[in-house]
């Protein structure tokens, strides 16, 4: 698996709720501390499943690889779980298709989770 170019114009940061499958986020943020984006997301340890809840972007910050990088770090020791996402957009479509080509993690539109993932 190839790891994103580092986005040098923002930051990510983890934000984690209780386990086993709190849910987590990875806020974007720029140099001055205003959100750009946020990947929302669930992990399962004993079961073994990711689930993407949402992932957003501001509008001006699209193709400067935010998404992806921070879908890299929420990834980070768990890429050989299952995982899928809540229903897609079309723009999502075409951004999970070219994660799963470059991860070669499906991230099918199913919304799979687990007993321990609270809606």
């Amino acid at each position: 698996m190839s790891r994103p170019a580092k986005a040098s114009a923002a930051r990510f940061e983890r934000v984690a709720g209780p386990l086993p499958a709190g849910r987590r986020a990875v806020a974007m943020v720029d140099l001055a501390d205003r959100s750009v984006g946020r990947l929302d997301y669930q992990i399962c340890h004993p079961c073994r499943l990711g689930y993407i809840g949402n992932i957003a972007v501001a509008a001006h910050w699209q193709g400067q690889g935010l998404g992806r990088h921070a879908l890299h770090t929420a990834l980070a020791g768990c890429a050989d779980y299952s995982w899928s996402t809540s229903r897609q957009s079309s723009e999502g479509r075409r951004f999970f298709a070219a994660i799963e080509d470059e991860t070669e993690t499906a991230f099918p539109p199913s919304g799979v989770r687990c007993p321990h993932m609270v809606p």
